[in-house]
């Protein structure tokens, strides 16, 4: 659209009506038209900084084909969050691969345990040197390491909820 245009005169902003731009002046207003012409170049070569999605950055992509910048002021408090909660969710992540890794170790054992029963022998190097009571106690002692390691993730995920939404 066709918007006057302002050439901004003091560092308070006071402005005053512009018909034509010079080199290193300050602007207001205007058209896309008016920047294309004073600047003497078009399409993508400029690079337009907006902060509205749909005024600033979709019609200025869609019509004049510039290239955009959206400056979204409201994920300046989601990125803040994030960093702060990066040792949060670390830690998080952390307790997810032990309790993965125990995980797999426990269905090892019961596996190794299920094939002896059917009188197949065990396919791992720390079952094979076990009796059944052994893989039955190794089998519990990991259960119990799983709960814990769940309840410590729960209570990890509960404080980053808490601390960071």
């Amino acid at each position: 659209m066709s918007h006057p245009l302002y050439e901004v005169v003091t560092d308070e902003g006071l402005m005053r009506p512009c018909f034509k731009t010079r080199t290193g002046g300050l602007y207001s207003g205007g058209s896309a038209q008016m920047v294309e012409n004073s600047l003497n170049i078009h399409g993508d070569v400029i690079l337009y900084v907006g902060d509205h999605i749909y005024t600033d950055v979709s019609q200025s992509k869609v019509h004049l084909r510039w290239r955009m910048a959206l400056i979204c002021r409201e994920l300046e408090e989601e990125y803040k969050a994030l960093i702060h909660s990066r040792g949060p969710r670390a830690t998080v992540v952390e307790l997810i691969n032990q309790n993965e890794v125990v995980g797999d170790l426990f269905n090892q054992l019961r596996l190794a345990l299920q094939r002896r029963t059917k009188g197949r022998p065990a396919q791992t190097l720390a079952a094979t040197n076990m009796d059944d009571r052994e893989l039955i106690e190794s089998m519990q002692k990991l259960l119990i390491i799983m709960q814990r390691l769940q309840y410590n993730l729960l209570l990890a995920q509960l404080f980053a909820q808490v601390c960071f939404g």
